[in-house]
């Protein structure tokens, strides 16, 4: 069997804790993108055509990453030939942290962004 292969449960593991911590960093940029232009006094989030769009390009690329990284700590924790067992559980725990902490950003962005002309 190949060296690298993702058919072995300690690189998932290894894959796992990688994934979800790019989807950590996906996620603060997430949330700096929605959080950028508040009005606090109303509670709005004001955007323009473009910032709606890297909205939903950070949000689809941080659900991609936080499931990946969920699914592939999810798939190998609790494995016998998984000698990296903390690696999958901290990358299942981050995955699934970031996976609802990204939809409810979302959601504060559906629900109460304005959109600004111009």
């Amino acid at each position: 069997m190949a060296k690298f292969s993702l058919r072995r449960y300690d690189n998932q593991a290894r894959v796992s804790i990688v994934v979800s911590l790019a989807s950590v960093v996906t996620l603060l940029g997430l949330v700096l993108v929605v959080f950028r232009n508040v009005d606090w006094s109303e509670q709005v989030i004001y955007y323009g055509k473009n910032r709606k769009l890297a909205v939903y390009g950070a949000t689809a690329l941080t659900l991609l990453l936080s499931t990946i990284g969920f699914g592939m700590g999810l798939s190998s924790a609790g494995q016998r030939r998984n000698d990296k067992q903390q690696l999958s559980w901290i990358g299942f725990f981050v995955g699934a942290g970031v996976l609802c902490l990204a939809l409810i950003v979302f959601f504060i962005f559906q629900k109460r962004g304005e959109s600004v002309i111009g």
